[in-house]
């Protein structure tokens, strides 16, 4: 039995599916990789696929094919990684590894139930495709609310230098970060809402040694605001003069925080509540 198969055709295919696995990673991790990142990936991923449907198989035998078929699906589905998210450190990777894998295998299960489930005369490929995309997005995005809690995340004004801004952040009962000269707790910002908040103004920022996934030791530089008053869901907590660390990285690959609040505003027991 043969079967034509237009190779650009597959290579679009391959592209296009790539592309959405590699958003679905990239938004459970929340590593902030930009389109044009995951694009690039997601062509290595197609290309890859495409040139081992090139490769001969005749006369190869089927247990060095099936090792080797293994061997490249690896190699292929790290490079994709490599290319297509922005990855801190080797612990972050293999969890990146695997959800690839994972959420492949969830997409390809809801594709197949929607085609058999649905009749689509025009792109069924691509409608089913977008589809099981949503439904994927959907279901994870309500697993991360569900982990983080949608009451963690609060309303947060700032006051510096005469100047207020208000955002929205996530109170993180993990982010434990301390000064260590003055025992402070230390709040994380990102870097697009200080520049908001400094107005223009040059701020002297201190560094501050820290710990994260992916990247076990590193400084953030932190500056100290005037004021912040965060609402919590049962009651108001004010700050001032708190230490706020800055961030180049995005914490939200949604944007539904721009703050990351430390774990002691938590306690009702500490100063200022």
């Amino acid at each position: 039995m043969y079967r034509t198969v237009y190779i650009d055709v597959f290579f679009l295919e391959n592209l296009l599916t790539d592309y959405l696995v590699l958003t679905l990673v990239n938004r459970s991790l929340k590593l902030g990789s930009g389109r044009l990142r995951r694009l690039t990936g997601a062509c290595v991923g197609s290309l890859g696929l495409c040139l081992l449907y090139l490769f001969p198989g005749k006369g190869i035998p089927w247990i060095v094919r099936f090792f080797g078929a293994l061997v490249f699906y690896l190699g292929l589905s790290s490079l994709m990684i490599r290319c297509g998210l922005r990855i801190p450190g080797r612990s972050l990777f293999g969890k990146a590894l695997f959800l690839l894998y994972f959420v492949s295998f969830l997409l390809g299960g809801v594709f197949r139930w929607l085609q058999e489930a649905v009749e689509v005369p025009v792109f069924p490929f691509l409608f089913f495709s977008l589809v099981s995309y949503g439904i994927l997005k959907l279901g994870l995005k309500g697993i991360l609310r569900v982990r983080t809690g949608q009451q963690s995340i609060c309303q947060v004004t700032l006051g510096f230098h005469g100047n207020t801004l208000e955002l929205r952040g996530l109170l993180d009962t993990g982010n434990q970060l301390q000064d260590p000269v003055t025992g402070e707790a230390v709040h994380i910002l990102e870097q697009a809402a200080g520049e908001r908040l400094w107005g223009g103004e040059t701020v002297l920022l201190r560094p501050v040694p820290y710990h994260s996934v992916g990247k076990p030791t590193g400084l953030l530089p932190v500056f100290r605001a005037d004021s912040m008053s965060v609402r919590l869901a049962d009651r108001e907590e004010h700050r001032e003069r708190p230490l706020i660390g800055i961030t180049k990285e995005p914490l939200s690959s949604g944007n539904e925080y721009e703050m990351i609040l430390h774990s002691e505003l938590a306690h009702r027991d500490r100063p200022g509540g």
